[in-house]
């Protein structure tokens, strides 16, 4: 009897450390998809569309997950089929990125290289342009009416400020916010298939922080090369989409300068004591004179 109760345990403790052994073997190894979630993808959108971040970072700007394959907002089946077939696209080599600047006021600078290899040949058959989504974090903004004279003077072919652009409110106060530049890549044949582009950023005014200091931490952006042939049916006009899939290794941080929560007090009353001061002197002032 106790035999065969202890062969019913062997029996159960061996089949119980198979199941677990093949759960881990599965957890280990993630499923297709995911495991070619960092690679680069194709996808597709009309031409009349004109931002790729207007559906892309609805993920982004819902609190949903941030990262969302572009597969599952633009089409990748039927109607994007054949459109990548044969191409030798350029691809990202190198993407480097720092912060610039001192103060409330800085600039987000790539520098990016391609392949050399095929760049010539396809840009002589297709339109193309290197599209940057920057999702900015809580605190910091971009001015879209400054990144409009970039576009004026031809420095960005497009650009857009998706989520919160109110440049007056503070950080408590604000939500997060994301950019969507669109850059030519002709250039880069001139500089060693290099480019090198800048985008001006801004801080809100933070809360307060016994620190003197309130830091935020950059992630990685997203990088897209759209293009098309340039012999195109106004119709049926598609723009293909390539993810890039380069994430840098670099995430800047910007310590911006905040108000000492110790110091409330005494700020607070020079500066009521300053604005009664002035008050009386502009009523004394028209009285007198």
């Amino acid at each position: 009897m106790a035999m065969g109760s202890g062969r019913c345990l062997l029996a159960v403790a061996l089949a119980a450390a198979s199941l677990s052994s093949a759960a881990a073997a599965s957890a280990a190894s993630p499923p297709p998809e995911q495991a070619g979630s960092s690679q680069e993808s194709t996808s597709c959108m009309p031409c009349s569309r004109a931002y790729i971040g207007d559906t892309y970072l609805n993920t982004f700007m819902g609190h949903l997950p941030q990262h969302r394959d572009l597969a599952e907002t633009y089409g990748s089946g039927d109607l994007c089929k054949g459109l990548s077939d044969e191409i030798e696209v350029p691809t990202l080599s190198e993407l480097h990125r720092q912060l610039v600047g001192e103060g409330s006021h800085r600039r987000m600078v790539y520098s990016l290289k391609f392949g050399q290899d095929s760049m010539v040949n396809f840009l002589d058959t297709y339109d193309a342009n290197l599209v940057i989504i920057e999702k900015l974090p809580s605190g910091v903004f971009a001015d879209p009416f400054e990144l409009q004279h970039f576009v004026e003077r031809k420095v960005f072919l497009d650009v857009a400020v998706f989520g919160d652009t109110n440049l007056e409110l503070p950080s408590a106060l604000s939500n997060r916010s994301a950019v969507e530049i669109h850059f030519d890549i002709r250039p880069s044949i001139s500089t060693n298939y290099n480019l090198v582009i800048e985008l001006p950023l801004h801080a809100r005014y933070p809360p307060l922080d016994a620190s003197g200091y309130a830091t935020v931490e950059f992630g990685s952006p997203d990088l897209f090369l759209r293009y098309r042939k340039k012999e195109i049916n106004p119709i049926s006009c598609l723009w293909t989409l390539k993810n890039l899939g380069a994430a840098p290794a670099e995430r800047p941080t910007w310590r911006i300068p905040c108000g000492d929560q110790a110091h409330l007090g005494f700020v607070s009353s020079i500066t009521f004591l300053s604005a009664l001061v002035c008050s009386v002197s502009i009523v004394l002032a028209a009285l007198i004179f």
